[in-house]
């Protein structure tokens, strides 16, 4: 029963979103990459065009998740631990990023000369070093064409760069939450749309590393987590939580964007802040609310969410793979084996490879990390299971 004072240890289902969003940026990503190989490609449906507003779901939930999170330990201890904080980041987030980071530089700087692949580094290596080392991964991709391998590393460090100056605030600034949560949406929001109708003249590179800065919606995620926090009771009672004909309407409204929205420029920035508070009420819905129409605590989708950041990470890789086996090995097959044995080399080597990541690499970093951390709190290490 949800009272007033109730707090969540775990949000059910989130894993599964996690995976759903990684998946368009996937899709979106393998039609790209046929175009550009010159391979036979299905229509142009609005789905494999929605990669973009998978990220800006991924800052809606980031937001979510780490203003929830830091709300509990401000509520625990009147305080955040920023090194704390930092140090749980860099052990989830850092090992996958500089990998990617490393093969893609691998890969683009020495690999393709040498396999003679038309590809041209036109930006200065040590710049692209500097950025890319301290998460300035959103600078160079606007301004240069880095490739698909490293390309897909921006969100992570604008993801960084929100991390960066998120929880400080909140420790300093944790009486004034509301407004801090205000005046980062509205400063955000306000840029990203005038930017978006050109308003400040920017040439390409400089208005595309703008658009990045989507601090909007982390806004509107840690806005969602602050009134959940605070009182659970009331904002599930609103009728976008506790109607389940609202419910069905406001879902088919977001499959009916996903499948059927077609971008219009015009209309993209009018529809920024619809979008990321429906992101929002997905989540919170889907995990925190016990009159939800369905839930995604599927054992099989909680697996694949908890390897998504691989999934998001390596997945271009796998596509890379995917095109060189199409053309020695696939041409020629009708259009719908040819999709049907694509997709699944895809789908099945991203995930395979992004199974062994997560057990071989990124878990025992993160056991490693947060007995490191343990330490440094003088709590009892754990063991890894």
């Amino acid at each position: 029963m949800i009272n007033a004072n109730t707090k969540f240890k775990y949000f059910d289902g989130l894993n599964a979103l996690r995976f759903f969003a990684a998946s368009l940026v996937m899709l979106m990503h393998i039609r790209s990459n046929q175009i550009t190989q010159g391979l036979a490609t299905l229509p142009d449906w609005p789905i494999f065009f929605k990669g973009l507003t998978a990220v800006s779901f991924f800052f809606v939930l980031s937001g979510f998740l780490i203003t929830y999170i830091l709300l509990k330990e401000i509520e625990k201890t009147s305080s955040v631990n920023v090194k704390t904080f930092y140090l749980k980041r860099i052990f989830r987030i850092w090992p996958l990023y500089f990998i990617i980071v490393a093969i893609g530089m691998l890969f683009y700087w020495y690999l393709a000369p040498r396999l003679g692949l038309a590809f041209t580094v036109d930006y200065p290596k040590s710049l692209a070093v500097f950025l890319y080392v301290f998460f300035g991964a959103n600078i160079i991709s606007s301004l240069y064409h880095v490739g698909g391998i490293l390309h897909v590393t921006w969100s992570i460090a604008v993801e960084e760069q929100f991390y960066l100056f998120w929880a400080p605030l909140m420790k300093w600034g944790q009486e004034h939450l509301q407004k801090i949560l205000l005046a980062v949406f509205t400063m955000s929001l306000l840029i990203n749309v005038l930017n978006a109708y050109n308003v400040f003249g920017l040439t390409e590179g400089p208005k595309l590393f703008l658009h990045t800065l989507q601090f909007h919606y982390m806004a509107i995620g840690g806005w969602m987590a602050y009134l959940l926090y605070q009182n659970p009771k009331k904002l599930l009672s609103k009728k976008v939580f506790s109607s389940k004909p609202v419910q069905y309407v406001l879902f088919l409204l977001l499959l009916l964007f996903i499948f059927g929205y077609r971008k219009v420029a015009v209309l993209e920035p009018i529809l920024v802040a619809p979008t990321g508070l429906l992101f929002a009420w997905l989540i919170i819905n889907v995990s925190a609310n016990p009159n939800k129409i369905f839930g995604l605590k599927i054992k099989p989708l909680d697996y694949l969410g908890k390897i998504s950041y691989g999934v998001y990470m390596y997945h271009m890789i796998v596509v890379y793979a995917a095109s060189f086996i199409a053309h020695k090995f696939l041409i020629g097959l009708t259009l719908t084996t040819f999709q049907l044995t694509y997709f699944s080399i895809v789908l099945g080597g991203t995930i395979a490879l992004s199974a062994v990541s997560y057990h071989l690499l990124e878990r025992k970093i993160l056991y490693f990390g947060k007995n490191k951390i343990d330490q440094l709190s003088n709590r009892k290490p754990i063991k890894e299971r």
